[in-house]
């Protein structure tokens, strides 16, 4: 999420929004939101109809979670590319970005996914935390 909130805007300025869909009660979710400074919507589908009906539900983790995936979904509601992903293979946001931009032009090739180094994930989301700093509720 953070990646796609760092070029939000050029999304923004090709006429298309981002919106994230997380499985956490909507209080989490918008916690989450502030503490990342995400500029788009993070909804929350506690109850997990959504992410059943989209066919990315992983029910062997922590109860039910979503496996990462990216929807472009048209002004026509008509889905023009559904990638399931997996943590060591992401859609980069700036090829996601040029499919949109390339889009209306009828040349918008599929954005392919990118190699994920899980030590630089770590290292990204300690830098995230230093930099938006970390809310930890305790029990």
């Amino acid at each position: 999420m953070a990646d796609y909130a760092k070029v939000y805007q050029d999304f923004r300025a090709a006429g298309a929004e981002v919106v994230a869909i997380s499985v956490d009660p909507s209080e989490r979710s918008a916690a989450l939101r502030q503490d990342l400074a995400i500029p788009f919507a993070l909804l929350s589908d506690s109850n997990r109809a959504t992410i059943i009906e989209w066919g990315v539900l992983n029910a062997n983790e922590k109860g039910g979670i979503a496996i990462p995936a990216t929807f472009l979904i048209d002004r026509e509601r008509k889905v023009r590319l559904a990638k399931v992903e997996d943590m060591m293979a992401r859609i980069e946001p700036r090829a996601m970005l040029d499919f949109v931009r390339a889009m209306p032009k009828g040349d918008a090739t599929v954005p392919r996914a990118r190699g994920v180094n899980p030590a630089l994930m770590f290292l990204r989301a300690m830098a995230n935390g230093f930099r938006y700093g970390v809310n930890v509720k305790r029990g």
